[in-house]
């Protein structure tokens, strides 16, 4: 099944094909909290902060990989909405093989330096809480082939206009990792938490290989198609890497956060990692909207129809800003009640600090929405450079915050405010060069729509 998004109600188009990118988030984000809620509860206050400390890192590894294969697949968009099937295998067929040559270097790269890091980021040592980490760290690290491969092609079907397949599959591996986890966690620990993730991946991923031998002919490859082409390689190269550099930089800026968290304790530790579990839910929709967007954006770029463009961005701002202000009177209110679900309700500490947290980065979501939108609509166009200054910028706000808060501040309150307001600052700090390359775009968009018409 594929989408042609060059033709009908841009509104309805990106909505529609938001909803099934937004029930596989928002299920995956329920995965893990039950991954964390199931760790927390199974084991200790210490194994959920064990996990958490791995959040940059596990970003840092798996979100290069799937940013790379995300720009792939608008690669992919674009030449479907040009109308040029040929050109879809073969780029189809590369970014097999680039993604294939990413997984082993990211994957052996990671697994020989995954303790070093976690000592560097000063994981505590009491109560065994690094060796859980590595542990967890370990089995994910391991698995990020089976990522890939998911990531890859997912990404690649949702490219040809179908969202709703890759759902299915994510539910399957979901309902998977979940059955795992009650099953391996009592019996591994954290490391059981990482197996079954890993597993889950690879499921999904070969699920998606039976699905496009079966019923989607243009992703059909043959030799020929898995023939290196420079000039195909450095176009597909020229979308992916500045996404995958991107994700990275931003990582980076998450890692800087996890270090400062690290230092304020396992109570901090904890209520950051409960409360940054319920903030994904709060921004899954705007992501799964910024996909959505992308792949709209790449489809009518490929076909050159502007006007479809700044239409489409426009009604995607609109339904962002829509669900932030909704979102927030909902989090304001039911916020502490989402954290002791999470943590469980005695943990009185964890829940007012958790609270805290999602209070001030769910006030400032409408920036975050307006970046995303922004973001991917550039990256469908293949508009590398305010895309690759805004991670700098990103790093810059949040390191201006957490690691701000801590040299300014004696007390652990004071710092773990820094790290709740880091996440606002650097989405504002990310906006500024992204907003200025979007708005020239746009408005060069509105000139060519109006030679369209005429």
């Amino acid at each position: 099944m594929t989408n042609d998004f060059t033709k009908g109600s841009p509104m309805k188009q990106i909505f529609f094909f938001t909803i099934p990118y937004l029930i596989g988030n928002l299920f995956q984000q329920f995965y893990n909290i039950v991954d964390t809620v199931i760790v927390g509860r199974v084991m200790n206050a210490d194994a959920l902060a064990a996990v958490g400390s791995t959040g940059g890192l596990v970003w840092f590894a798996n979100g290069a990989i799937v940013s790379l294969t995300t720009g792939f697949s608008a690669v992919i968009s674009q030449y479907f909405g040009a109308k040029r099937p040929e050109k879809v295998r073969h780029a189809f067929g590369m970014s097999i093989f680039l993604s294939a040559v990413t997984a082993i270097l990211v994957t052996t790269v990671t697994c020989i330096f995954a303790m070093p890091v976690l000592e560097l980021l000063k994981t505590p040592h009491e109560h065994g809480i690094i060796n859980m980490a590595y542990d967890y760290v370990m089995w994910i690290f391991i698995g990020l082939g089976g990522s890939a491969l998911f990531n890859l092609l997912s990404n690649a079907i949702r490219a040809l206009g179908d969202s709703k397949t890759p759902l299915v599959f994510l539910i399957s591996a979901c309902i998977i990792n979940i059955i795992l986890d009650i099953f391996l966690v009592p019996r591994m620990g954290t490391a059981g938490a990482g197996l079954a993730t890993a597993i889950a991946q690879l499921t999904s991923g070969l699920m998606c290989i039976v699905f496009i031998v079966k019923k989607q002919p243009v992703l059909h490859i043959k030799r020929r198609h898995l023939k290196l082409n420079g000039v195909l390689i450095m176009h597909l190269l020229r979308v992916g890497i500045p996404m995958s550099l991107l994700n990275m930089l931003l990582s980076i800026g998450s890692i800087v956060m996890q270090f400062v968290s690290n230092t304020l304790g396992n109570v901090y530790m904890a209520s950051q990692t409960a409360a940054a579990k319920i903030e994904q839910f709060v921004t899954q929709p705007l992501l799964s909207l910024g996909s959505a967007t992308t792949v709209f954006v790449a489809q009518n770029f490929g076909a050159k129809k502007y006007s479809r463009i700044v239409d489409g961005c426009r009604k995607a701002q609109l339904m962002g800003i829509i669900w932030c202000i909704g979102i927030s009177l909902i989090m304001f209110a039911f916020g502490k009640f989402f954290l002791g679900l999470v943590v469980g309700f005695d943990e009185t500490e964890i829940i007012k600090n958790g609270y805290t947290y999602i209070v001030i980065n769910t006030a400032a979501c409408i920036i975050v929405s307006m970046l995303i939108i922004a973001k991917g609509a550039l990256q469908a166009m293949g508009r590398a450079v305010s895309p690759i200054i805004s991670g700098p910028t990103e790093i810059l706000g949040r390191a201006m915050s957490s690691i701000g808060a801590l040299m300014l501040f004696s007390s652990a309150s004071a710092q773990y405010l820094g790290i709740c307001f880091s996440n606002p600052l650097a989405w504002l700090f990310g906006l500024i060069p992204i907003g200025i390359d979007y708005l020239i775009v746009m408005k060069r968009f509105k000139r060519l729509a109006q030679t369209e018409q005429e």
